[in-house]
């Protein structure tokens, strides 16, 4: 199960300890990661472990494996949790969407940039008809 949290006093008092979590990343787009395990909830500071991670072919990037093989991963602040995710497969659907996002938000920039420009264009050949007259 995949869980959102739009409000941290969402999680308040819950014990999510065994799941994993993901953080809202600073990017211009919308995109989760710095993926971790709950090892202890300590107030409002969660204990994390890293999951080990290998490159797949199906998903063309690295994904987490869900095969136990876990790293110290540190502290995190409850109000740093954007996202509970129960298994490895939720998570690398989190982080598969972010990727096909990044994608369309690329596309985007791309699409206004070739607006603006033929916008330019436009004004420019405006210009001429105006001088012309």
């Amino acid at each position: 199960m995949i869980r959102m949290i739009e409000d941290p006093a969402e999680l308040a008092g819950e014990d999510i300890t065994g799941k994993y979590i993901l953080r809202k990343l600073n990017y211009h787009w919308f995109a989760y990661g710095k993926a971790g395990i709950v090892t202890a909830c300590k107030g409002t500071i969660l204990h994390v472990d890293r999951e080990e991670t290998v490159y797949s072919e199906r998903w063309g990037r690295r994904i987490y494996t869900g095969n136990g093989k876990r790293y110290p991963g540190g502290v995190c602040p409850i109000s740093a949790v954007a996202c509970v995710c129960d298994t490895p497969d939720d998570v690398n659907s989190v982080i598969q969407l972010d990727v096909e996002t990044q994608e369309e938000f690329n596309q985007l920039i791309a699409k206004a940039k070739a607006r603006v420009h033929a916008l330019a264009s436009s004004s420019q050949d405006n210009l001429f008809l105006v001088a012309a007259e």
